[in-house]
């Protein structure tokens, strides 16, 4: 899990500024990592500050919301090595 949370932040970096909606991250790792444990690691990411969450409604179905994630200037801070967590490892570690 500790590679999938490095794993997801570079990709958040890579298309930084924008958002991407949740199933667009899933369809990234699916192959190597379950629906489960992505989602486990984008809620981590979001519980540590490295990456903001915003819901939005679903474009046309009403009672629908989607989960959009951006990564923090916190995040790049991390990818950067300005600071450090050990529950995260990046590149080649």
């Amino acid at each position: 899990m500790k590679h999938l949370r490095g794993q997801i932040l570079d990709f958040l970096k890579r298309v930084y500024p924008h958002t991407i909606e949740e199933l667009g991250i899933i369809s990234v790792f699916y192959e190597y990592y379950s629906d489960k444990d992505i989602r486990q690691s984008l809620e981590y990411l979001v519980d540590k500050g490295y990456v903001a969450k915003e819901k939005k409604n679903h474009p046309y179905r009403r009672r629908k919301s989607l989960n959009f994630y951006k990564i923090t200037a916190k995040g790049i801070d991390l990818l950067e090595g300005t600071i450090d967590d050990v529950g995260i490892v990046l590149g080649d570690e």
